[in-house]
């Protein structure tokens, strides 16, 4: 029999569950407990015919991107380690002899994978801790992975030639649990449509709106780690499609019916703790899973997007750092800088890019900006889109005449975007005296003409 309407008892439940997974990750108070992680690990590769991996854990995503690398490394220098014959106690006993010896091959290890990677002074300065977080990945890796070959955790051939080929892994993760996970809880939920409807309405789409993690705490967070392993110069490996914190959406919508007592399944139910367990993200590899812990600080604006005008937006355990201004990643130096006292006139404007310049308003403030560049606003004024939406744009320019652009002021229009609350700073011709004209100018419409049917 199909559930018709839910009791006024389920209604909050409902409002419980969706509030137990939008503060588990937003509080910042969770970190992974290894040992259950573990075994949830263990079942979901056991799940696609994979034998229990080495789990590797460690602080942040960034440090999974180093774990890779210190992986491919330790398997290099120690082929004997994974190979089938390593089995028996008298074996076990080589091994743990052996892996005692490699400590100081070990060290070669790091040293390696760290030359490997060449970092800019400036890139470092602008992304963390460089050294911290290159000193923490190895003790865990190291620790753990040799740990776990003592104890005489299976290892296999195929370890030494496939740990590089994460794909394969990586896709029948994604089928198992969308496929057998996904689908068939999906198929045994028995309701009416209308306690469907409200159910995602009210604690699926909330929980996975309202934490953003399709284009802000997982997207964001993965694209910055990709783009700052592309300015060091090695390989980034892919996360996982499956487990991480972009699971809270689906996972929230059937933990619902799960604690209502309409569904009760084993698949779910393992997966739904991997993420209780404080799993942040993960890398699976043939033979390894390593996987980050949760973001000690997580700050948002009120449109749920990440943004701290001063300080870093996400930080994790090991000083692994994200910046943000009203959901745009934005280079440190700009916190850094202007912490120090140390952003000049000319730094701002010889910046080209509009996006930088932007954040160092946002970051300098209102006051600040108008000292240091000696300018005023000259003309606000408010556009009226055929959208609905309502966007301030204000003139601003300099007292003093500047030789080098032919003894004019410098002009800029500041634009606040009426979805975001960003704001964006775009030079001008020193002319102008109208707001409004002063951005169209910018635009192929006149200035009577620009409004907007749809932005994007």
């Amino acid at each position: 029999m199909k559930l018709a309407e839910l009791s006024k008892e389920q209604v909050a439940k409902m409002s419980e569950v969706k509030q137990y997974w939008l503060n588990y990750i937003f509080s910042c108070k969770h970190s992974v407990d290894r040992e259950k992680a573990r075994i949830g690990i263990d079942w979901l590769y056991k799940s696609v015919g994979r034998a229990e991996p080495i789990v590797v854990f460690v602080d942040s995503p960034m440090a999974c991107q180093y774990a890779v690398l210190y992986i491919k490394e330790f398997v290099k220098k120690f082929p004997q380690l994974f190979s089938r014959d390593q089995v028996g106690a008298q074996v076990r006993d080589q091994v743990r002899a052996q892996v005692q010896v490699g400590v100081q091959v070990g060290a070669q290890v790091r040293d390696q994978v760290r030359a490997q990677v060449q970092v800019e002074d400036q890139v470092r300065d602008q992304v963390w801790d460089r050294d911290q977080v290159w000193d923490q990945v190895w003790d865990q890796v190291w620790d753990q992975v040799r740990a776990q070959v003592q104890v005489g955790v299976q290892v296999w051939d195929q370890v030494r030639d496939q740990v590089w080929d994460r794909d394969q892994v990586w896709d029948q993760v994604w089928d198992q649990v969308r496929d057998q996970v996904w689908d068939q809880v999906w198929d045994q939920v028995q309701v009416e449509d209308q306690v469907w409807d409200q159910v995602r309405d009210q604690v699926r789409d909330q929980v996975r709106d309202q934490v953003q993690v399709w284009d802000q705490v997982r997207d964001q967070v993965r694209a910055q780690v990709w783009a700052q392993v592309w300015d060091q110069n090695f390989e980034f490996t892919s996360f996982g499609a499956y487990p991480n914190v972009g699971d809270y959406g689906w996972v929230s919508f059937f933990d619902f019916f799960t604690q209502i007592g309409v569904i009760d399944h084993d698949g779910f139910n393992r997966f739904r703790d991997i993420l209780n367990w404080g799993v942040y993200d993960t890398v699976q590899l043939n033979g390894f899973c390593i996987i980050s812990d949760m973001p000690r600080k997580l700050i948002r604006n009120n449109a749920g997007r990440l943004h701290n005008p001063t300080g870093p937006a996400v930080e994790f355990a090991d000083g692994y750092k994200q910046y943000y201004v009203n959901g745009r990643a934005l280079p440190a130096w700009i916190w850094e800088k202007a912490a120090a006292g140390e952003i000049t006139r000319d730094m701002f404007l010889k910046e080209q890019n509009s996006e930088i310049k932007g954040g160092i308003y946002e970051v300098l403030g209102q006051k600040k900006m108008m000292e240091l560049l000696g300018a005023k606003e000259v003309d606000t004024r408010k556009i009226f889109h055929a959208n609905g939406d309502v966007e301030t744009v204000t003139l601003l320019k300099t007292k003093q005449k500047f030789p080098e652009i032919d003894n004019q002021p410098f002009a800029w229009v500041k634009m606040v975007c009426p979805s975001t609350g960003s704001q964006y700073l775009q030079g001008v011709e020193p002319h102008h005296t109208n707001a409004l004209e002063a951005i169209a100018s910018l635009s192929p419409f006149k200035s009577e003409e620009y409004s907007f049917h749809m932005r994007s």
